[in-house]
């Protein structure tokens, strides 16, 4: 009996998203990559206080992806080739991006000094159908 895999999900604070959706979205409507900063988003996700050895110590951002479940073996080994995904959401003050895909490779980018990683990134219309929540 085969199990079905898992669907890839991103938690931050209350919201969801459904990876695998938004990587459906993007296969259905192709678009070019932008590089985005790989030390910007680092520093949003306090990536900086991970180390390789790093294996689940209890400290997570009050926003932001549980680190508890981050891998940095399995980060070391990303393709940084492939973009990371940058949802877009509405505020009251104007749009806003998150990244939703692309954790791991953002760490292992950080830690060999790349500047850049290639990004797509999500209209607000596109992040609306993938949010779960």
């Amino acid at each position: 009996m085969t199990t079905a895999p898992a669907t890839q999900l991103f938690l931050y604070g209350k919201w969801l998203f459904n990876i695998d959706e938004a990587q459906s979205l993007l296969n259905n409507h192709p678009r070019d990559t932008e590089p985005t900063s790989v030390a910007d988003w680092a520093a949003h996700y306090h990536l900086h206080q991970l180390t390789p050895d790093y294996d689940g110590a209890p400290w997570c951002p009050v926003f932001g992806p549980n680190q508890s479940a981050f891998n940095a073996e399995h980060a070391l080994q990303t393709n940084l080739d492939n973009p990371v995904i940058i949802a877009t959401m509405e505020f009251d003050a104007g749009p806003a991006i998150l990244l939703i895909d692309g954790l791991h490779r953002m760490y292992r980018a950080m830690t060999e000094g790349r500047a850049t990683l290639p990004a797509h990134t999500l209209t607000a219309a596109e992040t609306a159908t993938i949010r779960v929540r």
